[in-house]
């Protein structure tokens, strides 16, 4: 509606201002003809009295002609008549109402025209006729008529003209107004809400606006856009689906390589425990044990049971493939739930496992199968760098003074670190900045795919946090995972 007022408003102040101009113009053009007319008029009248006064006065004298023009005041309302001196200093009754010196035009026996205005503030049109009387003086017949008619003409004409330009606005504010609101107003609140819903993205609804206008082409500009953003919203869905299945396959296959990793010390972890159950099933079958020795070692056989598979549940969970799903998590539990895994591996190389867990529960927002597959990553990587035995840590622990980095959002939260340190061979100080790219490792050709570490960072990435790593060569390294603390767990 303000575009259709400011329309209407620009468009009737040009109206009003052309009308207006055209009015004052003709009234004025007016007022000019209307003084032409009453100026002729009254010389005709002066024409007509200079000649009855110019036989009075050469017939009857002075005193006769002048009592004529007197007279003459009784048939004329409108036109006052009366008998002036030109020359001379004549009485006040016989001076003309304006000076002399306007006059001078009498001398030469000129008709003179001319407005004047009174004491009282009136305007009257004047017109002077000379006349030579016959003892050689110069005298004039003066008319006077009042010019209140054409000023009252003149008012009329404005008050008209008002009247017009009033009802000319009124009359096309409402025009405009309805007219506007039918093409310009709810055309535009279409395509506002049309606009508004596309920001929402909202791209299924279509906008039908028909005609030939600016506002159609506008709807049809609109029309294609959304068709476009649709068009590239479906291909940015199936790119994203189709790179997040690409990325959970490449996750899967990396699960799988670290399973392959542990599977040696896996299966020598499974070796014990099945020659206790055959060593105790060849002792049951034997003859002459007592009842006793009999319930014992039954006992045991299922201990060694339930710890195989105990294994297996664990190897079978996490080589499994399943969708991503965040939950509330306690670091200290997944590092606790990793720590059988690696065990095989850390006692076939003499390495020492230990864990040092917070003080306190530490909650995060996260999944954790796949919080399991990046410190199985970085800890294996570290039992791999100390082929000579050492010592592996897990630290879970809330360190202050953190220096978040710059493409993290930090919103002042606590923030979690679980460190994983090796005392091995440490990493190359040129190597140190690649080792998050893909493909990217100094393993020799089999011993890895150099795709572990990337797929660690990327989910770690992903859950709103990063992994920083110092290392010095000969001495060993640290891999610090940083993950937001989660308020909601530490409440619950």
């Amino acid at each position: 509606m303000r575009l259709t007022l400011k329309i209407a408003i620009t468009v009737l102040l040009g109206v009003a201002l052309i009308f207006s101009v055209y009015s004052y113009y003709s009234i004025q053009r007016e007022r000019q003809l209307l003084k032409k007319n009453l100026s002729r008029e009254a010389r005709h009248l002066g024409e007509s009295l200079r000649f009855m006064v110019a036989e009075i006065w050469e017939q009857r004298g002075a005193d006769e002609a002048i009592g004529f023009l007197s007279r003459a005041n009784q048939g004329y309302e409108q036109v006052l008549v009366r008998w002036v001196w030109i020359d001379g200093e004549p009485p006040p009754k016989f001076q003309p109402r304006v000076p002399v010196d306007q006059l001078d035009d009498l001398l030469d026996e000129e008709t003179v025209a001319l407005l004047a205005g009174s004491p009282d503030g009136r305007d009257f049109l004047l017109t002077y006729l000379p006349l030579l009387t016959v003892g050689g003086r110069i005298g004039a017949i003066e008319l006077s008529e009042s010019m209140d008619e054409m000023h009252d003409y003149v008012q009329e004409s404005l008050r008209r003209s008002a009247m017009v330009v009033g009802a000319m606005v009124v009359s096309s504010l409402l025009l405009v107004g309805g007219l506007g609101s039918f093409w310009i107003n709810k055309p535009m609140r279409r395509l506002r809400d049309q606009a508004e819903r596309i920001g929402t993205g909202d791209f299924e609804t279509s906008l039908n606006l028909s005609g030939t206008d600016e506002l159609a082409e506008l709807a049809d500009t609109i029309e294609r856009m959304r068709g476009q953003l649709a068009e590239a919203r479906e291909a940015e869905q199936a790119a994203n689906t189709a790179k997040l299945e690409a990325l959970e396959k490449l996750r899967h296959t990396e699960r799988l390589a670290t399973l392959g990793k542990l599977s040696a010390g896996i299966a020598h972890e499974l070796g014990t425990p099945l020659n206790v159950i055959a060593g105790r099933a060849k002792l049951i079958g034997s003859a002459g044990l007592e009842p006793e020795d009999i319930a014992r070692s039954a006992k045991i056989i299922g201990e060694q049971a339930d710890r195989m598979t105990g294994i297996i549940r664990q190897l079978l969970s996490f080589a499994r493939r399943g969708e991503a799903r965040k939950q509330q998590v306690e670091l200290n539990a997944v590092l606790r739930g990793v720590l059988p895994l690696l065990e095989p591996s850390t006692r076939e190389r003499r390495i020492e496992l230990k864990l040092t867990e917070s003080a306190r529960p530490l909650y995060v927002n996260a999944d954790p199968g796949q919080l399991q597959q990046v410190f199985l990553n970085l800890a294996l990587n570290s039992i791999q760098a100390m082929p000579e035995g050492g010592i592996l840590e897990l630290i879970c622990s809330t360190p202050a003074g953190i220096e978040v980095p710059d493409n993290i959002v930090d919103d002042g939260q606590l923030w979690c670190c679980l460190q994983v340190r090796d005392q091995g061979s440490g990493i190359d100080p040129e190597h140190l900045r690649h080792i998050f790219d893909p493909f990217f490792t100094t393993k020799e050709i089999g011993q890895g795919t150099g795709l572990g570490l990337s797929i660690a960072y990327g989910i770690i990435e992903e859950h709103e946090g990063w992994i920083s790593v110092e290392s010095t060569l000969g001495e060993g390294s640290c891999f610090s995972v940083y993950l937001p603390h989660s308020s909601h767990g530490a409440e619950t």
